[in-house]
């Protein structure tokens, strides 16, 4: 709010605000964006960036505020304007988020363009030495319902299918709403982790970061 005596900063006209938001749209997807997908923080030459943890240019982070974050901000600026630029930013990350997609149907917080042998060896050298953060300590090759990573990646698509019902987001679409079911447990909760791998942590009913309300 403005200050009392001060004089209210002009507001922006209509065309002015659409022209900065284009800007900042090309700036993301084409400077900031890893094959459509994005981190949390960058340094301004690029040359470091992380998510929960730091990242490698060839990463990207599912788990929020991520790449289903912009996602989801491209396609409100879409449903604000009708400017089909921010449509194609929405699609692209979209596409990156069903690249990262566990044939399972969920999503683990972060995915490796370079391949599962980079993204191993992250595990192994940064992953293990995040104090306090014992889900990035090893690597389980399975999805994760933690930090709402695979429920606002599901939201996302289905945003994105019930857009244009467009027939290339619905495959993924119903891998995950599969997902969801199929390891929810009979009295109705859901795991850490899916499908289950030898922790005896990750199988047990989470209440942590919403899984149940997001699900």
């Amino acid at each position: 709010q403005t200050p009392p005596g001060a004089d209210a900063a002009p507001r922006p006209s209509g065309r002015a605000a659409l022209s900065a938001m284009k800007r900042a749209t090309t700036f993301m997807t084409s400077k900031v964006a890893y094959r459509g997908g994005y981190v949390w923080a960058y340094l301004p030459d690029f040359s470091r960036s992380w998510g929960e943890m730091e990242a490698r240019r060839t990463m990207m982070w599912v788990q929020p505020p991520g790449t289903a974050t912009m996602g989801h901000a491209f396609l409100d600026a879409f449903h604000a304007t009708g400017d089909e630029q921010f449509w194609r930013a929405a699609v692209v990350a979209t596409r990156a988020l069903m690249a990262a997609q566990h044939p399972a149907g969920g999503w683990n917080y972060i995915h490796d363009f370079a391949g599962e042998a980079s993204l191993k060896e992250w595990y192994a050298t940064i992953g293990a030495n995040g104090w306090r953060l014992e889900e990035f300590q090893h690597y389980y090759g399975n999805a994760t319902f933690g930090d709402a990573g695979t429920a606002e990646a599901s939201q996302l698509v289905l945003r994105m299918h019930l857009e244009r019902l467009s027939d290339e987001f619905r495959p993924a679409l119903e891998r995950a709403i599969a997902f969801v079911l199929d390891s929810q447990y009979p009295v109705g909760g859901w795991p850490q982790r899916f499908p289950a791998d030898t922790s005896f942590y990750t199988r047990h009913i989470t209440f942590n970061d919403d899984v149940a309300g997001e699900n």
